[in-house]
């Protein structure tokens, strides 16, 4: 049997992260033989890495890592996203029809058809994260009490925005009301009295407390993810 190489191009730091300390561990404990967290690329020229502005930023990653990762004799290679519904590109493949599509979920399952599609690899499994990252994070809201002190109170009012949809996936996705932002807010103030939020620290340190069978448990679009990159 070939070895099994997951390539995972990251929109930013923070999902490298959760891909390095969290999803690598326990997709080797699944038999998967490595696992690789590559930040998108933004600006060649400045070597600056990390978001998403266009669509060509990722097209020209996966066709980068399509065209450098061979299959050999001895191992073979898968490729995934890790990407934000909330803020996509609007030039990223169908788009425009999605805007249409009420269901989140068909909505993010019509997107990922259209990018597998445009990208035309069998060995590519696309993900688009409903709505964005930190939607797990309220998989685990106690953690992030723990890890910020004295934002109990604050914190209360995630876990009324989750109680009030039932599903971190269904927590929505406008400039004040997603995720990162109902978190930012429980965690800094209004008039940032409290800490400032580190992102990439908070998204590791949670997940990794949550833990990947928890969030599969919560996260069925999640969990569909990786139950196809075992099964692959």
């Amino acid at each position: 049997m070939k070895a099994k190489i997951i390539h995972v191009l990251c929109e930013g730091q923070t999902e490298l992260g959760f891909v390095e300390a969290v999803l690598r561990p326990y997709l080797q404990n699944k038999g998967v033989t490595g696992v690789k967290g590559i930040l998108i690329t933004t600006n060649k020229k400045k070597n600056a890495r990390g978001g998403m502005l266009t669509y060509n930023h990722a097209l020209t990653d996966l066709t980068l890592l399509r065209q450098t990762k061979v299959d050999g004799d001895y191992e073979r290679h898968i490729f995934t996203t890790m990407f934000d519904l909330y803020a996509l590109p609007e030039d990223f493949p169908g788009f425009e029809r999605s805007k249409t599509i009420r269901d989140p979920y068909l909505k993010v399952s019509n997107l990922e058809n259209d990018f597998a599609y445009a990208i035309n690899d069998k060995r590519f499994i696309p993900y688009i994260q409903l709505h964005e990252f930190e939607a797990l994070l309220f998989c685990g809201i106690e953690y992030i009490e723990k890890l910020y002190p004295g934002c109990e109170k604050s914190c209360g009012q995630l876990t009324q925005a989750l109680q009030k949809v039932g599903n971190p996936e269904l927590i929505n996705n406008s400039p004040e009301t997603a995720p990162s932002k109902r978190i930012i807010k429980a965690i800094e103030g209004d008039e940032k009295m409290h800490y400032n939020y580190n992102k990439p620290k908070t998204g590791k340190l949670v997940t990794s407390n949550i833990g990947i069978d928890e969030l599969r448990s919560k996260c069925k679009h999640f969990d569909e993810w990786i139950e196809k990159l075992i099964s692959c």
